[in-house]
């Protein structure tokens, strides 16, 4: 389906580049991949064409658990594009990884009153979209955990 330049800026589906290519191939295989520097270690999100701690362009990735905490979100009330007005409200946030780095995303299947920061939440995939040059992807988003009984 072919996307408006109004949809593009509106970031209603991300554009898969060269730098972020591996992440968005493994959001297919539905893991969500953390940019590893291999020559320090560091972890980051998002993926970027060198390690934000010692620039070192020698990058790998390492699959996330799933599991993350809300760190800081906000509920969207208006909608930027029309895309986004059968979502409203919804919560747009940023999740702290289990691993350690912190990713922008949308956090589901609750009432966005009920969301608090440091909530425990599991990771689930939207369905399979496509980019504006027709490479599909599916976008992470992340839902409460489920309470497992003892």
């Amino acid at each position: 389906m072919p996307h408006t330049l109004t949809e593009l800026v509106a970031g209603a589906v991300p554009i898969v580049v060269e730098e972020t290519r591996g992440y968005w191939e493994g959001t297919l295989a539905e893991e969500l991949r953390i940019q590893k520097c291999n020559t320090c270690c560091h972890l980051q999100m998002p993926w970027g064409p060198c390690c934000t701690r010692c620039l070192s362009q020698d990058l790998g990735y390492q699959p996330a658990s799933g599991k993350a905490s809300v760190f800081s979100f906000t509920i969207v009330r208006q909608a930027i594009h029309p895309d986004f007005s059968a979502q409203i409200p919804y919560v747009l946030a940023d999740v702290e990884l289990e691993e350690g780095p912190i990713m922008t995303t949308n956090v589901t299947d609750v009432d966005p009153e009920a969301v608090s920061i440091g909530m425990p939440l599991q990771l689930w995939f939207d369905k399979e979209l496509e980019d504006a040059f027709h490479v599909k992807l599916r976008l992470p988003k992340f839902k409460p955990q489920e309470k497992t009984e003892n």
